[in-house]
This record gives structure tokens, C-alpha cells and sequence, in this order.
């Protein structure tokens, strides 16, 4: 019962009554102390009138004290039948509980396929639950979570019940240094550590002191070789060509261990040109030389070598160089010493002139078939006696021959069927309204693929693969009356780097290619092929089940499967000799990171709020710890074979009565009784009837 007032006044004016009573009893002490106790006696009762001080009665009901079951759900917790453990394990807590007490018991799920946040999910379960009610907190898992750091406030303990037995074992992988980023003919250095723990966290004690490890770079194994556990070890992975490229770590699996998830790392890793470096060998002096020149040159990517010969090497009369206006054509330093150092090798109108012997063009051969390139811009030289095609040494990577003189003719180069599917060629602008060209060289072609094509068909712009290297032919010298917009012009810039780049192996450029993207929750899978109809798609998804999916055509060469609300993880694709990764969501790897039960991640939490620490599996039965009530006062809320649920006793009020402290009259029977008094003895009645 507590005492409340209740004014019939606003608070404003009820206050000024105050004040002004207040102020009437101070005049009274100073005109007669003898009357202002009673004076006063009458304000303080009116006062009290006015305020209505009422006694309040709560009739409060017991409520019953909470206790929270969390059950982990997580991914991670479905390995070696601890999920289906942890739920037979809350409903023998729940019993115990119900023994201890009348408690409310709440029984909850929590689930996470990337991660396990229990702190984090303890607090949001709390922000639905009176804390006055709270009486204690189960948290039934295998330990593992990622938010251990994660700050917790409660008077109630929380006991932590991990679900792990103490035969596991498990092995894993771990980056200690993954770059990002490589230059291309460089290898770049992985660090990585392979680790076989047991329970607790600690090495396990039969542990192997070696196990294979496996490199691959885009599903190609690169190095396979056995490191020692429990110590970084690291790998160089070769960087052969530009572009994003997936590296793999995987380590041998272990008989007895939880799960191989975590026994692979993925990185991606983009592999960079330093600078593209390209030679360009022009035969002669003509229009087109300057549209090469002016491309290459406009490239910052690119560091350009230009030679135009002049003066063939027959014509060195032992002049002075300090006489000459120009210098004998340094053939042995380019193609023998540094060829190698050339992305791109381009003959522009060039003609055997006695400048490159037979050993230049084998070298030139050899350069190509272990990977560089050459392009060939022809002219009317490539139908003469002096053809590079006539060169024996260099005729056989080349994928036409002459047949013929160069044709004279007016006419509007054109994309083939083959060439609209080319990411070189493909969607090139406004073909309708390309500018017409005037000469093509007739060729035999023996190899390659025709992309553009001039008169009745004759081939204009070939491309070829020799073993690992590439050659181009272009056979017109008239590209440049595009440049100078001739007839409307057309897009020489465009083509022609396209067709550079794909020389050097731009991975934009590929005309086979498969890469994996998301959108929103949806996986997308596109395939680039210039083939009608392209192999399926394998999928292999994060459970690892395969699918094979079929592909739809979206545009010439263009091909995409999607797979709708696909579940996070990694995911690999195969399409004939072609490898993608993609992950959706985020990688699955920090959920299997560490794997193997314990109970020290939690622990500092349970010790905060004085609860315990209990590993309930043994030999595969429930070993719970005993549940005991402990009054709220007590510090003491677990041991090493029981578990406190403090008791909170809260209650609820049902209603309120509220009684008058006196009636009203009383009050104004006390304020006229006081100023009666205060009348009397100011009027000196009282001193009289006395005397």
C-alpha cells in the first residue's frame, strides 16, 4: 500500500494555492506567533483537501520465471549426427527444467548456412524476453562461432551444453598469404598451413606428419607435392596469360575426419600484363603504316617497336653511320636476342628483301608455336616471288597461300556466319554503312577461321592457333580508308585492336569461354562458343550434387542457363575443357573453418554471467549436468556437475484500489477547528475565560 495524491486542481494551480497558502502562514507568524500554529493547522488542511491523498492497493499476481533452450541449427552442426543429438538433448533439459520448478520454458532455433553468430542471437531472443523474468539460458551446439567477441549483459547464467565427442578429429587448409593480383609470366607465391585437430583445438596426437596437397589453377593441376603439417608451406602458381583465373588448394582428405569442406581454399586471382609490348615491321613506306602506327601508339598498355625498312642489307657500302640518314635494320637483336620479349609480332606489307635469313624465320617460326604471335597485313607483295608465304622456314604456320595477283575491285568488306559468333568480329557498328575498300589479296586457305570476307567470298581476315601461339592475316592494305573515313569509313580502330588483342590472349576476347555471375539470389551461367551448339553445362553445387543444365542461345555465340534461388556456397562448372567458379552469397568457408566441438569460444560468456560449461556427449549417450534452483542473491549459479536457474519471483499487477486517506469533511472540519482556534486566541476570549 503506498500513499498517492491526487489533485482535483491543475498542477499550475494547485501550486499558486500552495505558494499563497504558504505566504499566509508566514504573515501569520509575523503579525501573531501565538495564533499561526493553528492558521497554519487550517491552510495545511485545506491544502490537503485540494491534493486528495488517496492509499493505493496493488493486487499483484506471481509470474512464472523463463528459461531460454537455444538449439544450434547451423550448417556446421549437422556433421556426425550432432544436430539430431542436440534435439533429443533439449527435451531432456526441458524435463529436468520442469522438475526444478513452475517455469516457462522457450525452446528456439538458430540457424546460419555461412556462419554461426550465437551471441548475436542470444541478444535478439533476449530483446523479446522480460529480463525480470529471466531466469537462465541453454545454449545446446558444438561451440563454434564467429561472434565470440560479441558484448552480452544479463543477471541470468548462461550454460553452454556442447554437443561434440571426444574422438573428433579433422583436418583443414588455411591461407596465411593469398595475393590478389599477378603479372602475367610471373609466378606468384601462396602461402598456406595444413592443420589435423581434435578436441579442444589441440593437434591430434596420431596425427600424420605430411599430406599431399594439390594445386590447380582453373581445374589444371599444377603442382602436387606432400608438406608438413602444422607449418606454412607455400606453392609458386605460374601466371601464364592475362585475366581472372581461380586458384585451388586442396589437401588429401584423412580417414576419420568431420568434413572435407575445409580441407580445399578457392582464390581468385587476376593476372595482369605488365605492359604489351608489340614489334611492328613495315616493308615499305605506304598510307595504311600510319593507321597502325597511330593505333598502337594510342594505347598506354601498349609499348610500341616500329621499324619501316628502307635500305635493304645489300645496299651497307660501308658509309658512316654519322653520313647516313638512316641505319641498317638491327634483324639479329630482334629476332634472335629479344623476340622473345614481344607479345605481337606485325608484318605490314612486308617483302623478303634479303633483310631475314632463313634462321630469322625459323626463330619467328618457334616464337609462335611456344606461344607469341604474328600478324600478317598484306598488300599485293603477298602474291609476288617475294611472299613470306615462299619462306619455307615460315610458310607452315601461315593459314593461307597466294593464289594469284592482287584483285583490284571496288567492294564492302562483310562479316561471316563464323565471324558474327567472334568476339573479335561480333557486333562490330553500323556493318550497313562500313566504307568500301578497293584491293584484296586472293588466298588458299588451308587452316584458320574466315571472320570477314571481301568479293564472291574470298577470305579478308583470318585467324589461326599453332600449338600455343596465334596468327592473324589481313589481306587488304585498305583498312586505312576507313581511318580517313573514305565513303562513310568504319570502325578500323575497333577491329584492329580487337584483333591485336586477341592475338596477345585477352581473355575479353576468347572466342570459348564460361564464367559464372549472380544476380540477386539467381546464378548465372554464360557460355561463349562459336559453335552452334556448344556442350551442356555440368554444375557441381555446394552439397556437391551435379546437374547438368542445358544452354539457351541469347545472341550469336552467346549462350545462358540460370538457376533460380540457387542455396549459398561455391559452385564449379564444366563445359568440355572449360572451368568456372562462382560463389553465391558468401563463401561457405568461415561455417567450416574449424569444425571440431569446443567449448572455450563460449566459455567467457558462461563464466560472465555465472553459468557453466558442460560437454554432454559420452560415448554417444546425453550426460546432462543437474539443474538446481539457486535464489538470485547467490553468486554461485553452476558447478562442475550442475547447473543453476536463479529464481526471480516477478509478479504482475492485476489492479489497483484506491482509498481516500480521510474523508473530505475531516479535513474541513480540522481547517474551521484551526482557524476557530487561531480567532479565539487572537480575540482574547481565551485569556479572559482563563483569568
Amino acid at each position: 500500500m503506498t500513499l498517492v495524491f491526487d489533485s482535483y486542481l491543475a498542477d499550475v494551480v494547485f501550486y499558486g494555492i500552495v505558494a499563497i497558502a504558504g505566504l499566509f502562514g508566514l504573515i501569520s507568524i509575523w503579525l501573531n506567533w501565538k495564533s499561526a500554529f493553528f492558521r497554519i493547522i487550517a491552510l495545511a488542511a485545506i491544502v490537503l483537501l485540494l491534493a486528495n491523498p488517496l492509499l493505493r492497493q496493488a493486487e499483484r499476481a506471481g509470474l512464472k520465471d523463463i528459461v531460454l533452450i537455444l538449439i544450434d541449427e547451423t550448417a556446421s552442426h549437422e556433421l556426425d549426427g550432432r544436430s539430431r543429438f542436440a534435439n533429443s538433448a533439449a527435451e531432456d533439459v526441458a524435463d529436468l527444467i520442469d522438475r526444478a520448478g513452475d517455469i516457462e520454458i522457450r525452446t528456439s532455433g538458430y540457424d546460419g548456412n555461412n556462419e554461426t553468430r550465437t551471441i548475436e542471437t542470444l541478444n535478439m531472443v533476449l530483446a523479446d524476453t522480460p529480463r525480470a523474468r529471466l531466469a537462465g539460458a541453454f545454449i545446446i551446439t558444438d561451440g563454434q562461432t564467429i561472434d565470440a567477441e560479441t558484448t552480452f549483459a544479463t543477471e541470468a547464467p548462461v550454460h553452454i551444453l556442447t554437443t561434440g565427442s571426444n574422438s573428433e578429429r579433422d583436418r583443414k587448409i588455411t591461407l596465411t598469404k593469398a595475393p590478389r593480383y599477378g603479372i602475367v609470366g610471373n609466378d606468384v607465391t601462396i602461402s598456406f598451413r595444413v592443420d589435423d585437430i581434435t578436441v579442444g583445438g589441440a593437434p591430434a596426437p596420431d596425427a600424420a606428419r605430411e599430406a599431399v596437397v594439390t594445386l590447380r589453377i582453373d581445374g589444371v593441376e599444377v603442382v602436387v607435392e606432400p608438406v608438413p603439417i602444422g607449418t606454412e608451406a607455400s606453392f609458386r602458381a605460374p601466371l601464364e596469360r592475362p585475366g581472372s583465373m581461380i586458384i585451388e588448394l586442396e589437401v588429401e582428405e584423412r580417414d576419420d575426419e568431420l568434413t572435407t569442406r575445409n580441407n580445399v581454399k578457392i582464390l581468385p586471382i587476376t593476372a595482369i600484363r605488365d605492359r604489351l609490348r608489340v614489334l611492328l615491321i613495315s616493308g615499305e613506306p605506304h598510307p595504311g603504316e600510319r593507321v597502325w602506327r597511330n593505333l598502337l601508339k594510342s594505347d598506354p598498355a601498349v609499348d610500341l617497336v616500329h621499324f619501316t625498312i628502307l635500305r635493304p642489307i645489300e645496299k651497307n657500302d660501308g658509309t658512316p653511320v654519322s653520313e647516313l640518314a638512316l641505319i641498317p635494320f638491327p634483324q639479329d637483336e630482334l629476332f634472335i636476342d629479344k623476340l622473345s620479349e614481344f607479345d605481337l609480332l606485325i608484318f605490314d606489307r612486308y617483302t623478303y628483301r634479303g633483310v631475314l635469313d632463313s634462321f630469322h624465320f625459323d626463330n619467328i617460326a618457334r616464337y609462335v608455336e611456344l606461344g607469341g604471335a604474328v600478324l600478317i597485313a598484306s598488300g599485293p607483295e603477298y602474291s609476288g616471288s617475294m611472299s613470306l608465304a615462299y619462306r619455307r622456314n615460315l610458310s607452315f604456320i601461315l593459314p593461307a597461300s597466294p593464289e594469284g595477283g592482287a584483285i583490284e575491285q571496288v567492294f564492302r568488306p562483310e562479316v561471316t556466319d563464323l565471324g558474327e559468333r567472334h568476339p573479335v568480329t561480333a557486333g562490330l557498328p553500323e556493318q550497313d554503312f562500313w566504307g568500301r575498300w578497293m584491293r584484296i589479296i586472293p588466298v588458299r586457305q588451308e587452316e584458320g577461321q574466315t571472320l570477314m570476307e571481301g568479293p564472291g567470298g574470298r577470305p579478308l581476315l583470318i585467324l589461326n592457333r599453332i600449338k600455343e601461339g596465334r596468327v592473324g592475316m589481313l589481306l587488304s592494305d585498305h583498312v586505312w580508308l576507313w581511318a580517313r573515313g573514305y565513303d562513310g569509313g568504319g570502325p578500323h580502330a575497333e577491329l584492329l585492336r580487337r584483333i591485336a588483342h586477341w592475338l596477345m590472349k585477352e581473355p575479353e576476347l576468347e572466342e570459348e569461354a564460361l564464367s559464372i555471375s549472380t544476380e540477386g539470389e539467381d546464378l548465372i551461367i554464360r557460355r561463349r562458343s562459336v559453335s552452334t551448339s556448344p556442350d551442356p553445362v555440368v554444375v557441381t553445387g555446394p552439397d556437391g550434387a551435379v546437374e547438368t543444365l542445358a544452354l539457351v542461345e541469347t545472341a550469336p555465340g552467346q549462350f545462358t542457363t540460370r538457376i533460380e534461388n540457387a542455396p549459398s556456397g561455391l559452385y564449379r562448372a564444366t563445359a568440355g575443357e572449360l572451368f568456372a567458379f562462382g560463389i553465391v552469397g558468401v563463401d561457405d568457408t568461415p561455417e567450416f573453418e574449424d569444425v571440431v566441438a569446443t567449448g572455450e569460444l563460449l566459455r567467457p560468456l558462461a563464466e560472465g554471467t555465472g553459468g557453466g560449461v558442460f560437454a554432454i556427449r559420452d560415448t554417444g549417450r546425453i550426460s546432462l549436468p543437474e539443474i538446481r534452483r539457486v535464489a538470485n542473491s547467490n553468486n554461485t549459479r553452476a558447478g562442475a556437475d550442475w547447473a543453476g536457474i536463479v529464481e526471480r519471483k516477478a509478479t504482475r499487477i492485476d489492479s489497483i484500489k484506491d482509498k481516500p486517506l480521510f474523508h473530505p469533511a475531516i479535513w474541513l472540519a480540522i481547517a474551521a477547528g484551526g482557524m476557530f482556534i487561531a480567532w479565539l486566541i487572537e480575540g482574547g476570549k481565551l485569556r479572559r475565560s482563563k483569568a
